[in-house]
Order: structure tokens, then C-alpha cells, then sequence
């Protein structure tokens, strides 16, 4: 970009976001990492181009912010200097109403909520990733997506809230193979602490939950979560 007459400054991202050590998905201290990046723009009044995915822990030691992470580390800088809007370009034109290669005729949403962003992204649609949403929504700062191939595209823009639509449902997503775990037996009935205990012990083991029905009874628990995780759930139990 400087050979191209562009005055700007290189910037890596570590030495502003700081984290926790859990390493390869860590956990953003906002705080520190606010203060960080609000001290280095009084300073630094070139345009800045940043690193993205990673971080470092208070001993300086690097992390990386998991998947979605360079699109988060773009939605931390937005938040923290308070921006008009957030845009994140990708390979597709914005939020499709489904995935393009199940559903043919499937297409690019104009709008959606933050709320509706994080439901259809958390069941499959991979476009954008909850964690990237949230310092967006705590300061209200309107999320553009947009296709880095088709640039002229306005794509999807993510609002805290939207008008009305003719749409009676935005979008459908899918996640594929999926294990159904049931808990059940007669000695769970009316036992207080009992979903508390099994969603307890699973988390202990970093089993993650997506989905959870009980009966009214407490006399079965079903829950689904994503097949890769197993042995993690045997191991718990």
C-alpha cells in the first residue's frame, strides 16, 4: 500500500487485544483491550493496517481469537473507537435465506437483526460468527457483510433493529450430524439439581450443548450436540 501512495502504518493486533491463555480460542479482556486500543488512536493518526485472529495474554504470550477470529478482531477495533458501522467482506453476498448448495433459488437477505445473525449463524450459516457480533451489539454499531468478489453488491447489513419485513420467516439453516443424547430414569424425578449437575459435568469436559428438551417431570433430559464430540461426553459421564 505505501508503494501504491498510501500513507499508513503497520499494526499488529496482539499487542493491543489482550486475553485469557486459552490457547487457540481465547477469551477477549475488553477492558484492557478498550484501554489498549483508545490509547494507541490518540497516537497514531495514520491509517492503520491491523493483523488479524491474533492476541496475546497479559504476559504477552500469543493467542488467537478461534474461528470467525479475524472478523472479531475487526468488530474489537469498530467498538473500541465507537464507529459509525462495521464491515466484514467474505466470499458471499451478505446472509442468504439458506445454504446455496442445498437450496438453488436461495438469496441475499438486505437486513437482519443482531439477534437473528447470531440464531441463523450458531445453527450453521457460517457467513458470520456469534463471538464477531458481540462488541458490535453492546454499542449499537451497524455490521456490514459484504462479497470482496462482487464489491458493488450492498450485501447484509446487521441492526439492533430492523422494519418491517414481508418475510414471515429470514432465513433456514442446518447443521449436520448431530448426536441426540437422552438421560433418563425414574430416579430423576423431582431430584432438584439434577439438569444442573448433568449440564455441570459436561461442561467440565468442554462438551458444548446446542440444543435441550426436558420433560416436565425431570424424568428424561435430551440434548444434541456436535458429533465430533463424542468421546469428550463418554469421558464426562
Amino acid at each position: 500500500m505505501k508503494n501504491r501512495g498510501v500513507d499508513c502504518e503497520f499494526l499488529n493486533a496482539s499487542k493491543l487485544i489482550k486475553t485469557d491463555s486459552s490457547f487457540g480460542n481465547a477469551n477477549v479482556d475488553f477492558k484492557t483491550t478498550n484501554k489498549n486500543i483508545s490509547n494507541y488512536f490518540k497516537k497514531h493518526t495514520k491509517l492503520q493496517i491491523i493483523t488479524g485472529f491474533i492476541s496475546s495474554t497479559s504476559k504477552n504470550e500469543i493467542t488467537t481469537l478461534g474461528r470467525g477470529g479475524s472478523d472479531l478482531t475487526a468488530s474489537i477495533f469498530g467498538a473500541a473507537l465507537n464507529a459509525k458501522i462495521i464491515e466484514i467482506w467474505t466470499d458471499v453476498d451478505g446472509i442468504l435465506t439458506a445454504d446455496p448448495r442445498k437450496v438453488k433459488n436461495a438469496f441475499s437477505l438486505p437486513s437482519v437483526t443482531y439477534e437473528e445473525a447470531m440464531e441463523l449463524s450458531h445453527f450453521g450459516a457460517k457467513v458470520i460468527y456469534p463471538p464477531t457480533l458481540l462488541p458490535a451489539l453492546q454499542k449499537k454499531i451497524q455490521i456490514v457483510i459484504k462479497n470482496t468478489f462482487n464489491p458493488d453488491f450492498p450485501g447484509t447489513s446487521v441492526l439492533e433493529k430492523e422494519v418491517s419485513t414481508e418475510f414471515a420467516v429470514k432465513g433456514i439453516s442446518s447443521i449436520d450430524d448431530i448426536t441426540l443424547v437422552r438421560v433418563q430414569g425414574g430416579g430423576m424425578v423431582g431430584v432438584k439439581g439434577i439438569a444442573g449437575r448433568l449440564f455441570t459435568a459436561l461442561a467440565r469436559h468442554d462438551v458444548n450443548i446446542i440444543m435441550i428438551t426436558q420433560a416436565s417431570s425431570e424424568h428424561n433430559n435430551l440434548f444434541g450436540n456436535p458429533a465430533k464430540v463424542r468421546r469428550n461426553f463418554k469421558e464426562s459421564c
